[in-house]
C-alpha cells in the first residue's frame, strides 16, 4: 500500500481549552502533523494542545485573521495543509478515503462543508470553504475576518485548481452559548471597521460588516451596509448571491417589504429559479396575507439549495399559510412533518393541538404520538414540567403513555405508565387554577398505571382488556389537557 502524502493540520486559537483537544482527536489520524498558533491566550489552550501532540507558536493579534492563518501556514512541512477552527470537528471518514483525495490528479484544492449549529443546536447551516489544499507558498488566506484562501488558489490555476471533497465539519462557534461567551460579534466588528479604514470601498468587508449588525439585531445599520456594498459590486463576485439573499431578509425582518419586492424582481431576473429566493418570495407573500402564493413559493424551496430557513421553519410557516386558508389536514400534515424534523421547538405541536382544540381537525392520538422517539418525549415531559408548561407536558406524556402501548413491551409500559402518574402529581401539586380537572387527570393516570400494572401481569381476556382501558383513559385524558384545561401554549424559552 502506497504511505499516504504527509498532512499539516494549522490551526489558530485563543482560549479554546474547553473544545481544542477534541478538534485535534478528530484529524489526529489523518495528519502527520499538528501546529497551533496561539493568539493570547489566557487558560490552558497551550497545554491542551500540546498534550494532543500539537506544535504550539505564538502570534501576536493584530486584528487581522488572514495574517495568523498565513503564520500558521509558514510553520507547516507538509505537502498539504487541512485548516480547522479549534470549535470543529471532522466528520469520521475513513483513512483511504482521505488519502484518495489527496493523490487526485489536478486538484490543488477542496471545498469542505462547514455546518454550524446554531441557537441551542436544533438548527444548522452549511457553507462550502476551501480547508485542505497543498502546502505551496503562492496559496494565501486573505481577508481581515471570514478569510479565504480560495481565491488565491483559483488565480494561480487559471480560475480552476478546486473540488469537492465530501468532507464535514461540525462546527459549534455559533451555539448561543459560544457567542455569548466570548463576545464574538463585538470583536468581528472591531476588526472589520478597522480594516474598512484602510479599505473602505471594498464590498467583502461592507458584506461582511452588513452581516454582523444583522445578527446582533441592528438591521437598519446592518441593511446600509448590505445596500452599500450591492452598489460596489458587478455581480460577478462569488458572495453576490449570499449578499442578495441576506439584504433580503434584513429587508423582511425590518418589514421594508415594498423595497424587498423591488429587490426580488430584479434578483429573479438573474436567478430566475433560485430557491433562496423562492423562500424569500414566499415568506414576503406571507406576510402581506397572500397565503395562496406564499405557499406555492415556500414549497419551491423547500429542500431545495442552500436554504434560509432551516425545513422545520418552513415547513411550519407552509402549515401557517395552509391553516390561514381553511385546509386544516394539510396544514396538520405539514406541521407534523416540522415536528418530526425538530421535535424540540414545539410551535407545530401547539399549532396542532389549537387545531383540535377549536374542532377543525379530529387527531388520531397514536399517529401523532410518533412526531419523536420516546425518549425525546419523555425529555420533553420532564422539561415542561420544570418550565411550569403543565398542560403541554401532560400532553407529552400521555402520547409517551400511547407510543409504549402500541410497542408490545408490557415491561416499558409500566414504567412510562408510573412515570406519567408521577409527572401528573407533579403539575398537580404547582397548577393555580383548574383543581378537579387535575383531580381527574391524576386518578386517571392512576388506572392507566393500574391497568399497565395488570396487562403486565395476566393476558388480556375476552371479557376485559386493559391495554384497550389504558388506551381509552389516556385518549380521554387528553381530550381534557387539550380541550378544557386551557390552550397549550409555546414554553416561556426555547427548550435546550
Amino acid at each position: 500500500m502506497t504511505a499516504p502524502l504527509p498532512v499539516s493540520l494549522c490551526m489558530i486559537a485563543r482560549n479554546e481549552e474547553h473544545c481544542i483537544a477534541s478538534c485535534i482527536a478528530s484529524v489526529r489520524h489523518l495528519v502527520q502533523e499538528i501546529i497551533v498558533v496561539d493568539t493570547g491566550s489566557t487558560d490552558r489552550t497551550r497545554e491542551v494542545a500540546a498534550a494532543g501532540g500539537a506544535r504550539v507558536c505564538d502570534f501576536s493579534w493584530c486584528d487581522d485573521f488572514a495574517a495568523a492563518r498565513n503564520y500558521s501556514l509558514e510553520q507547516a512541512t507538509g505537502e498539504w495543509i487541512l485548516v480547522l477552527d479549534a470549535d470543529e470537528m471532522l466528520e469520521a471518514v475513513k483513512p483511504e478515503d482521505f488519502a484518495g483525495l489527496l493523490r487526485a490528479e489536478g486538484v490543488e484544492g477542496y471545498f469542505v462543508t462547514v455546518r454550524s449549529y446554531l441557537g441551542t443546536g436544533c438548527e444548522a447551516a452549511e457553507d462550502l470553504v476551501v480547508r485542505l489544499f497543498r502546502n505551496k507558498p503562492d496559496y494565501r488566506f486573505e481577508g481581515a475576518i471570514h478569510e479565504q484562501v480560495a481565491g488565491s488558489i483559483k488565480r494561480h490555476n487559471n480560475g480552476g485548481g478546486l473540488a469537492c471533497s465530501g468532507l464535514i465539519l461540525h462546527h459549534t462557534g455559533y451555539l448561543s452559548r459560544e457567542i455569548g461567551s466570548k463576545d464574538k460579534r463585538k470583536r468581528n466588528i472591531r476588526v472589520i471597521r478597522k480594516a474598512l479604514a484602510r479599505r473602505p470601498a471594498d464590498p467583502f468587508l461592507l458584506y461582511s460588516l452588513g452581516i454582523e449588525y444583522l445578527q446582533a439585531d441592528q438591521a437598519d445599520q446592518g441593511i446600509r451596509c448590505l445596500e452599500k456594498a450591492l452598489s460596489l459590486m458587478d455581480g460577478c463576485e462569488g458572495y453576490f448571491h449570499d449578499l442578495l439573499v441576506t439584504l433580503g431578509l434584513g429587508l423582511l425582518k425590518s418589514g421594508c417589504t415594498n423595497k424587498l419586492a423591488g429587490m426580488l424582481e430584479k434578483a429573479l431576473s438573474m436567478y430566475r429559479d433560485d430557491p433562496d429566493l423562492a423562500l424569500l418570495k414566499g415568506m414576503l407573500h406571507f406576510s402581506e396575507g397572500s397565503y395562496e402564493q406564499a405557499a406555492a413559493e415556500l414549497r419551491r424551496g423547500l429542500n431545495k439549495g442552500r436554504q434560509i430557513l432551516p425545513s422545520s421553519q418552513i415547513l411550519s410557516l407552509l402549515g401557517d399559510a395552509f391553516s390561514h386558508l381553511g385546509r386544516y389536514n394539510e396544514a396538520v400534515t405539514e406541521y407534523y412533518e416540522a415536528l418530526k424534523l425538530n421535535p424540540k421547538q414545539l410551535y407545530p405541536l401547539t399549532r396542532i393541538l389549537y387545531l383540535i382544540r377549536s374542532g377543525r381537525i379530529n387527531m388520531d392520538w397514536g399517529y401523532l404520538s410518533g412526531f419523536a422517539s420516546m425518549a425525546v418525549k419523555r425529555y420533553l415531559r420532564d422539561k415542561l414540567v420544570e418550565m411550569g408548561e403543565l398542560p403541554l407536558s401532560v400532553v407529552l406524556s400521555l402520547l409517551t403513555v400511547i407510543e409504549a402501548a402500541g410497542m408490545s413491551r408490557s415491561d416499558v409500559l409500566l414504567v412510562v405508565c408510573r412515570e406519567h402518574q408521577a409527572a401528573v402529581q407533579r403539575c398537580k401539586e404547582n397548577q393555580t387554577g383548574e383543581k378537579p380537572l387535575w383531580d381527574y387527570l391524576l386518578v386517571s393516570a392512576g388506572e392507566i398505571s393500574l391497568c399497565a400494572e395488570a396487562g403486565y401481569r395476566w393476558p388480556s381476556t375476552a371479557m376485559f382488556s386493559p391495554l384497550q382501558r389504558l388506551l381509552q383513559l389516556a385518549a380521554d385524558s387528553l381530550e381534557v389537557a387539550v380541550k378544557v384545561l386551557g390552550p397549550c401554549r409555546l414554553p416561556s424559552s426555547n427548550l435546550p
